[in-house]
């Protein structure tokens, strides 16, 4: 591939997928009073924010297992790359990558799956973080309608509409869950088109409840490159171990990983 091509390549690729790996941070929510259907979309907003801010104070850190997974179809041929990685998290800010394995293209290994490690630890600051958070600084809100989960639980959707144009907010739908008030969901694109070499890039992000919090679970992107064909990201999160900060509950007591 012609050096032209690797740097264009990079471009559409990592800045496509970065405003979906930030919305992937969107809360680590821990188990909350019964739910209330009644609510509007601002006393909706007001206890996911609130409870955010109380799980933040709750969560010590984790340690978890990631496979990254990228495809790219185009006309600069067909790549395949895979990553499987270990995250080790402290609160409020440090996060640290550890390669297990990889295999496939080792030019897209080192140059797009190792620099979304880097974007998300970038946005991990409290500067960035408090840039990209899904709250009314950053959004407006509306509440489109109330569906019910498997066992009756309430889910809250909401649309999402940034107030700024930036590559590392969206638009789309939140889906909070209505006993945690925890973000359960999200499907949407970047707010700002990253380059004018995207043509689209639709994201889809899955939280799990993990030991009294709500995590990571699946992400999935497809970006639409103009004349350049499609990449599609898939993140897979799982084998958390979680730590509370002392004092704080069940699990506390200063625990180490």
């Amino acid at each position: 591939m012609a050096t032209a091509h690797k740097r264009l390549f990079r471009q559409l690729i990592v800045t496509g997928l970065a405003a979906a790996l930030t919305a992937a941070t969107a809360g680590v929510p821990v188990a909350g009073a019964a739910s209330d259907t009644t609510l509007d979309s601002e006393q909706v907003v007001e206890r996911m924010v609130a409870r955010n801010r109380e799980r933040a104070r709750e969560l010590e850190g984790y340690r978890s297992r990631r496979h990254y997974h990228l495809d790219y179809n185009g006309v600069l041929g067909s790549r395949q790359a895979d990553m499987v990685v270990d995250v080790l998290y402290h609160s409020p800010n440090e996060k640290e990558f550890a390669v297990v394995t990889e295999s496939g293209s080792k030019w897209i290994c080192n140059h797009v799956l190792r620099r979304l490690m880097q974007v998300e630890q970038e946005n991990a600051q409290p500067g960035a973080r408090e840039r990209t958070e899904i709250n009314p600084a950053n959004y407006n809100f509306k509440l489109l309608g109330v569906e019910s989960g498997a066992d009756g639980t309430p889910f809250y959707v909401l649309e999402a509409q940034p107030k700024t144009e930036n590559t590392y907010l969206f638009r789309g739908k939140v889906w909070v869950e209505g006993r945690d008030f925890a973000v359960a969901r999200i499907e949407g694109e970047p707010a700002k088109n990253p380059s004018r070499w995207t043509k689209q890039s639709d994201f889809h992000h899955e939280y799990v409840r993990q030991d009294g919090f709500w995590l990571p679970a699946k992400n999935d992107t497809l970006t639409q490159l103009h004349l350049l064909g499609q990449s599609h990201l898939t993140i897979e999160y799982k084998d958390y171990q979680v730590m509370r900060a002392e004092g704080t509950g069940a699990g506390a007591g200063g625990r180490s990983f």
